[in-house]
């Protein structure tokens, strides 16, 4: 029986692009945690037979009451109340009688953590490369200088996209987000088929450049920079008796790994607790950069080295260095399920919705 959990609210780089790369990386990591409490309250789950689909023009959404699409090949999202109407020629939304429009003082990225040290994937068969286990989409207002963090739960459930070893389209099957990555045969390859995933989950929201570590590259950069230190802020213990809440402790490299990385894949719903882990950790990080200055993102990106993958624009660092975070780190609203072999994130839509209409569109 399934139980259900509520939610809270690259290629081989030159100096210079590496050293881009880490300047966003170090933001991110005063963004996502020194923003502080998550900000998105959670909703009711959405209805199971609803997926977004792929790879299509969508030019309208509307949907009956019990959330089910009325014409599926033009489903876009699900609401449980309201419909929301996609113009192809403007790409305008109504929603409730109101008019809104893409607010195109908007760039977007979106950062992946990879749970595999290869970038290359060279010889991986059929969804054997890496998964995006951490997935932040930055939102960046040019006009209000804001960037606004949305975290993208690893475990949503959506229309993935599977393709063979040659690249050939399959067919589309229902699994969480994170394995999308695994079906492309470069970091490059793997990093679009994500980026189009997500943004076909957000309604087609343009998504401009992503980002991509993996998790291999955590212990040499932390290791260069003499270890991270934090305090606890919750109890620890499984990973080690040391580990308990208040405790001050300092990470090395190896020991950093650990902890951003290991969970009970037999406990349902241990992605939270790893995700509020990983939210402790980067806040230490981002607080050991400021103190050591500048200097410590070249010896960062020099210990990064090929762990990266970036495709991002040259003028988007320079935003990350002057512009101000926004106070909300927002989430998926919706609930996480136990699935019959792992843990399952389902979106409310509708809440979802009002969450793409506030982050993405003003009013037209």
């Amino acid at each position: 029986m399934s139980h259900k959990h509520r939610h809270r609210k690259h290629k081989r780089f030159g100096r210079e692009e590496r050293k881009t790369f880490l300047i966003l990386m170090t933001a991110a990591v005063v963004i996502v945690l020194g923003a502080g409490a998550y900000g998105y309250k959670s909703a009711i789950r959405a209805d199971e037979k609803t997926v977004r689909r792929s790879s299509e023009t969508h030019s309208t959404m509307d949907v009956s009451a019990s959330g089910s699409s009325i014409n599926d090949s033009n489903t876009v999202a699900s609401s449980t109340a309201t419909t929301a109407i996609i113009d192809n020629f403007d790409g305008t939304i109504t929603y409730n009688g109101v008019k809104y429009k893409p607010n195109t003082s908007i760039e977007t990225v979106l950062f992946l953590g990879i749970d595999d040290s290869d970038q290359t994937r060279q010889g991986a068969g059929i969804d054997e490369g890496g998964r995006s286990d951490t997935m932040i989409l930055f939102i960046i207002d040019k006009d209000k200088e804001l960037i606004t963090p949305l975290e993208i739960n690893r475990d949503t459930m959506v229309g993935v996209d599977i393709y063979n070893n040659d690249g050939e389209f399959l067919y589309t099957g229902q699994e969480q987000i994170t394995m999308q990555y695994s079906y492309g045969r470069s970091a490059r390859e793997a990093c679009n088929l994500t980026k189009q995933k997500v943004a076909d989950l957000l309604m087609r929201t343009r998504i401009n450049n992503v980002v991509s570590l993996t998790m291999d590259g955590i212990e040499p950069s932390v290791d260069a920079i003499g270890g991270v230190t934090l305090k606890l802020q919750s109890d620890e213990t499984d990973l080690d008796p040391m580990y308990t809440e208040g405790a001050v402790i300092t990470l090395n490299g190896k020991d950093a790994f650990d902890f951003v990385h290991t969970r009970d894949v037999e406990t349902r719903g241990s992605n939270m607790d790893r995700m509020s882990r990983q939210t402790q950790f980067m806040l230490a990080l981002s607080q050991t950069a400021r103190q050591k200055g500048t200097g410590v993102i070249n010896v960062m990106e020099e210990a990064a080295g090929d762990y990266l993958y970036e495709d991002m624009s040259a003028d988007i660092a320079d935003c990350f260095a002057k512009y101000a975070v926004a106070d909300t780190v927002y989430m998926l609203p919706g609930d996480n399920v136990e699935g019959v072999l792992h843990d399952e994130f389902y979106v409310d839509n509708e809440e979802l919705t009002k969450l793409i209409i506030q982050l993405f569109y003003v009013e037209n």
